[in-house]
């Protein structure tokens, strides 16, 4: 009897568009896109297909709404927030890797990156948040005088590191990345 409890408690709750988006980005990064079925996530959540239909209408739209919503919290906002520090390039720098590293910027681009090869709208959409993250970080360097191929090696290298370092070779707590932004910006920023 306390099981059927549970399980009609689970179903009673009601979860937002954001709730859904951001469990499927969990199951995303832990499991692989085959786990992103509708009825596996479904019963992840201890929920019906009634609340994954409310919130989109159909497998397309939730892919679609899925790497949007990657896109937004992961580089829209980002951008937003330190463009709001109007100081020197140097320190926005320094500001955004200390952001990114706080906030576990990566954690889902490995994730997604890997889903975009199989998946076209969400290839279309991880190459327009490439582009944002390019012409920003691109942005900042040419602030600080970087030029050619100095600029663009510096840019690549930038935006592709903080993409993969939390999936592919990150090492050590949060705590022990911190430390080392110092070093990170010096190589980033000395000519």
């Amino acid at each position: 009897m306390e099981k059927k409890e549970t399980a009609k408690n689970k179903s009673s709750k009601r979860l937002t568009r954001d709730d859904w988006l951001l469990r499927a980005l969990e199951v995303l990064s832990k499991e692989g896109n085959a786990k992103l079925r509708i009825d596996l996530l479904t019963e992840s959540l201890g929920i019906t297909k009634g609340s994954f239909y409310w919130h989109f209408k159909d497998r397309a739209d939730f892919v679609k709404s899925l790497a949007e919503f990657w896109a937004k919290h992961s580089t829209d906002q980002d951008i937003k927030e330190i463009n709001q520090n109007r100081g020197a390039a140097n320190d926005r720098l320094l500001n955004l890797m200390d952001f990114l590293c706080r906030k576990d910027f990566g954690k889902y681009d490995v994730s997604m990156r890997a889903w975009a090869a199989q998946e076209p709208e969400v290839a279309r959409i991880v190459k327009k948040v490439d582009e944002q993250r390019f012409t920003f970080v691109r942005s900042l360097f040419v602030e600080l005088g970087f030029k050619g191929q100095e600029l663009e090696m510096r840019t690549r290298t930038f935006v592709v590191f903080h993409s993969l370092e939390l999936g592919s070779f990150a090492r050590g707590t949060k705590k022990e990345r911190l430390k080392l932004l110092k070093r990170r910006h010096a190589f980033f920023t000395r000519p």
